[in-house]
């Protein structure tokens, strides 16, 4: 299945109940089984960002589809990055023109 990194970020709108934050991330968990989308990790960072999830997802779709359902909340931004395991991304440098 393929591998998806989702980072996000706290919005202004997130921050000014930052407390209810734990049993919103809670709730992740639940959208994200409704959406054919297997959190394998959940992460709380001091980083560039503030939340980092690793998922698997059936399809990009499925992926982004969680993404926009988190955005849409308001309380945190999310970019979707699509990540390929040492074989795969072996397989796509093989297809490149000689």
């Amino acid at each position: 299945m393929p591998l998806y990194f989702i980072t996000e970020d706290v919005t202004r709108e997130g921050m000014m109940s930052v407390e209810q934050a734990p049993v919103r991330a809670k709730g992740v968990f639940a959208l994200a089984a409704e959406l054919g989308v297997n959190i394998l990790e959940f992460h709380f960072c001091m980083a560039h960002h503030d939340f980092i999830m690793k998922v698997e997802a059936a399809d990009d779709e499925a992926a982004c589809a969680l993404a926009m359902a988190v955005r849409r909340s308001g309380n945190v931004t999310a970019r979707v990055t699509r990540a390929f395991s040492p074989e795969e991304w072996a397989a796509i440098v093989a297809r490149l023109p000689v």
